[in-house]
């Protein structure tokens, strides 16, 4: 059983340490390489050390993926948007077996169900695991002020107002919790937020025509720690809108 808190939460510490310079006001982000499922696509990501791994996708652990998992900073994310996503007995069996003390790990959830998502999140706790958890729209937002770090999710398919009014009642005030933005990566989404330290997305995976227009390479510069320059919400509103 995994589950050693302390290691976790200094990895936690590391990875989501966050500088808001006192000239010129930048900001660190991590963003987070997700996505990796093959051998050829954890070749062309290697030289971003923080990947975010689904334990669907990776179902079939590969005997190709140890020697990538070296010197790297890891999340598990059990996958459930994913249509035959991995069980809630399986994500745990898969913990167990695969994730290292130095890894960190989301909770198992339910998109769309804020209430069986809190009661995994009690369950997950209850066993002895010591998952990150996720926030979903609907969901107990007093995690942001009980918890270190906090995965944000169900903001991707939002309308750019929608998300942006959302995220601002999260986070335009004072919390506890360090944060996520699950799918994220663009600077205009954490520019208005001090708490927002982490991102991931699988833009760089080149799938067809869009993902295509920059090589794999150049994706790579946006993933990793990033300098994003804080902007007050009303510079921000005016650049999406």
């Amino acid at each position: 059983m995994i589950g050693d808190y302390a290691a976790t939460a200094t990895v936690s510490i590391r990875l989501v340490d966050y500088v808001t310079c006192a000239k010129g006001g930048r900001m660190k982000r991590t963003i987070y390489v997700a996505g990796v499922n093959r051998k050829h696509l954890a070749e062309q990501a290697s030289s971003v050390p923080y990947w975010l791994l689904s334990a669907t996708l990776l179902r079939k652990y590969p005997s190709w993926l140890d020697p990538y998992m070296r010197n790297r900073s890891v999340i598990w994310d059990p996958g459930t948007f994913s249509e035959d996503c991995i069980s809630y007995h399986g994500y745990r069996s898969y913990l167990d077996r695969y994730a290292k003390s130095k890894h960190m790990y989301m909770q198992y959830d339910e998109i769309g169900d804020p209430e069986a998502t809190a009661w995994y999140l009690q369950d997950m706790r209850r066993r002895g695991y010591e998952p990150v958890p996720i926030l979903q729209p609907g969901g107990d937002t007093g995690l942001l002020q009980r918890d270190g770090l906090v995965f944000i999710g169900g903001t991707v398919r939002m309308r750019d107002d929608e998300r942006m009014r959302y995220l601002d009642s999260l986070l335009l005030q004072p919390i506890k919790a360090r944060v996520h933005l699950l799918g994220m990566m663009r600077p205009e989404w954490f520019a208005p937020y001090n708490s927002a330290v982490q991102g991931d997305n699988t833009s760089w995976i080149p799938r067809d025509a869009w993902n295509r227009r920059k090589t794999v390479s150049e994706w790579m510069k946006e993933y990793g720690s990033q300098w994003v320059a804080h902007k007050p919400r009303e510079v921000v509103q005016m650049a999406l809108f």
